[in-house]
């Protein structure tokens, strides 16, 4: 039961956190781009990405306190009162230091982001650091920090990491997102968002497939000790098995890309790329809750 909850914790945390990259990505890079769509449609974007963006906002302080409550369940000493564990946990540790950080900027990431859904001034300028800062917090609190002599190249390799799964995952999320609401919005409106869209997202999606590709390098040559372990240890198989269902989400994003891109002049060819998309997303969901799972397994060494 503990096992399940904390890899429930920390796919929420790593929802979260694809979420929130994903908003950013839609706000700083699909509005712009969409600059010369009509004025209904920008306006659209902007509303998709400030709703993904509350998505995050909302989920990211539930999964941060849940992860400070798994730490402090595996920090107890059942001989002291559970605030004395509390409060050591907090100030008498720099575990606990560093989840205080990403504990503060989760709220003020909720508040800016309820401020985005107002069209508050400047309030997407507020949320995007105090996003990409706790897009550093699994870096700083997991295995990467834990790389001794190596924690200049372990901990950037897994923020990118982080960055890289956010701008693809998160903004395929807002892609359908955007879709779906759009076809809704209003009863007899026709056409599709995926001509204007799909072509922003397919470059974000190559340059985040080849940053996971080289980061994720990195950490497995940091983390295993041979190549042999990736079938002889527990972490080994998980990244095992990761890396195959990363090589599914892979091609349905070729085929996305390949084969049905070219046909989204058509209605037909719109229909399928989103259903394909879709399906795209829901395998990527299964690579978080493996790497819930993965961080939370000892690595050789470790």
């Amino acid at each position: 039961m503990v096992a399940i909850l904390s890899a429930a914790t920390n796919w929420l945390l790593f929802a979260g956190l694809v979420m929130g990259v994903g908003s950013l990505v839609a706000r700083w890079i699909f509005v712009p781009r969409a600059a010369g769509a009509p004025p209904e449609v920008r306006e659209h974007l902007l509303a998709s990405a400030g709703r993904l963006g509350f998505a995050a906002g909302v989920v990211l302080p539930i999964a941060v306190a849940l992860v400070f409550l798994r730490q402090l369940v595996e920090f107890r000493d059942p001989f002291a009162p559970w605030s004395e564990d509390a409060a050591l946990l907090l100030t008498g540790t720099s575990w606990g230091a560093t989840w205080g950080l990403a504990a503060g900027l989760s709220l003020v990431a909720l508040v800016c982001y309820a401020l985005t859904r107002i069209r508050a001034r400047g309030a997407w300028s507020l949320t995007t650091p105090a996003v990409l800062g706790l897009a550093t917090y699994p870096a700083l609190s997991g295995h990467a920090s834990g790389t001794e002599g190596l924690r200049g190249l372990t901990i950037p390799a897994d923020i990118l990491h982080v960055l890289a799964a956010g701008a693809w995952i998160g903004g395929l999320a807002f892609v359908l997102l955007a879709e779906r609401g759009w076809r809704r919005s209003v009863a007899d409106r026709h056409g599709s968002l995926l001509p204007t869209l799909v072509p922003t997202f397919s470059p974000i999606a190559i340059a985040s497939v080849g940053t996971l590709l080289v980061t994720g390098v990195v950490a497995s040559w940091v983390q295993l000790g041979s190549v042999g372990d990736l079938v002889g240890t527990a972490y080994g198989r998980l990244l095992t098995l990761k890396v195959g269902v990363v090589a599914l989400v892979l091609y349905l994003g070729a085929v996305n890309w390949r084969r049905l891109t070219p046909r989204l002049d058509t209605e037909a060819g719109q229909a399928a790329l989103h259903r394909n998309a879709t399906r795209e997303l829901m395998v990527a969901q299964v690579v978080l809750l493996i790497t819930a799972v993965l961080v939370r397994t000892a690595p050789m060494g470790h």
